[in-house]
């Protein structure tokens, strides 16, 4: 049942809205006739009350001041004010200063007056399911957070299982190609600095590392007489050597937690004009990630000894992706971050370099 207290300091008006408000509403009624008195009763530290009527002109203390004194004790009840004409501008005033629910003027109308209880009473209660909803959501988020950071555990620990399973796969094409000995982790390392610097995730940045350990993890099914040749591949060679990005992705492609990774490696040779392979992707169909492994291996492919050649000098390995990227088949800014990481000497920390 709901509670009302009413205060004034004449009887006849406090017994008149009292029996009024329990004919017409069958509400619990509590009344005051002494602002001073009800405050030391201690009424309001045993009664929960859902609405409070008070006059406004009352020995000890005006209404407004009542009113707040009650909404610290209990701030969630509906406060209306009884006022005559002229006290109607301090009334007003109080809506905003105070949070009045309404204000009514003497002589009021019953009528008017059970409608402003009723629904100050919906006030009340639908304020309290929603305080009570809000509590349950906060529980609810609370366990929401538990539980993502319980899973959060669980999947780190998944994912440096992987990695470690990832890393065990790359080890299978180091022994079979001597070339990619050390490549797939050098490969790693410079991506990873690059996503760094283009601010990604460390969601992205772990299957950037991820996908660059086993971009060349197809290899496997490549013939060592062509993975080690120490001539240039023929046309015939070459176009074998091309499907192992397919092969690779087929390897990856059933391990669900290497499916971001699996995209990487299919896609590692793709060049923003299209010119790339298997699938001559353009553009905006080569994300991110993949468009880092790609220069981060091109550089090192051209920057290091292949079974055919010796290294490149750093100007003349920078000059083709220069060249490359102004012609649009690799990330010019992935390029330019490049540069700055050799200015800065990040690079040949990567490569473990006195000079570079």
């Amino acid at each position: 049942m709901s509670k009302i207290l009413i205060i004034d300091d004449e009887i006849m008006i406090t017994s008149t809205l009292s029996t009024l408000i329990q004919i017409m509403l069958d509400y619990e009624v509590f009344t005051s006739n002494d602002p001073k008195e009800l405050i030391e009763s201690g009424l309001l530290d045993r009664e929960k009350i859902d609405l409070v009527i008070s006059d406004f002109i009352m020995p000890y203390m005006n209404g407004l001041d009542l009113l707040s004194l009650i909404k610290e004790k209990q701030p969630h009840i509906v406060p209306i004010l009884l006022t005559g004409y002229s006290d109607k501008e301090s009334a007003i005033k109080s809506i905003n200063d105070l949070g009045l629910y309404y204000y009514l003027e003497k002589p009021w109308d019953n009528n008017e007056l059970i409608k402003v209880i009723e629904n100050g009473i919906e006030k009340s209660k639908l304020e309290k399911e929603l305080k009570q909803k809000l509590v349950i959501i906060e529980k609810k988020n609370n366990e929401i957070t538990r539980l993502y950071d319980l899973l959060r555990r669980d999947y780190d620990k998944e994912m440096d299982n992987v990695l470690e399973f990832v890393i065990s796969l790359s080890n299978l094409v180091e022994a079979k190609d001597a070339y990619t000995e050390n490549h797939t982790r050098r490969v790693a390392d410079l991506a990873i600095s690059l996503g760094k610097h283009m601010l990604l995730s460390k969601e992205q940045l772990k299957n950037i590392e991820l996908g660059a350990i086993i971009h060349d993890i197809g290899k496997v099914s490549t013939p060592e007489a062509i993975l080690n040749k120490p001539g240039r591949l023929t046309t015939e060679e070459f176009e074998v050597m091309k499907d192992h990005p397919e092969a690779g992705a087929r390897i990856i492609k059933p391990i669900t937690a290497l499916q971001k990774s699996a995209d990487m490696v299919l896609s590692h040779h793709e060049k923003l004009d299209g010119s790339g392979y298997p699938n001559g992707l353009k553009a905006s169909e080569i994300d991110i990630e993949t468009r880092i492994i790609t220069v981060a291996d091109i550089f090192d492919a051209l920057y290091t000894d292949r079974p055919y050649r010796k290294g490149m000098t750093l100007e003349q390995s920078m000059a083709i992706l220069d060249s490359d990227a102004s012609a649009g088949k690799l990330d010019i800014k992935l390029v330019e971050i490049l540069h700055e990481m050799i200015a800065s000497g990040e690079l040949k920390k990567i490569y473990h370099e006195d000079e570079i």
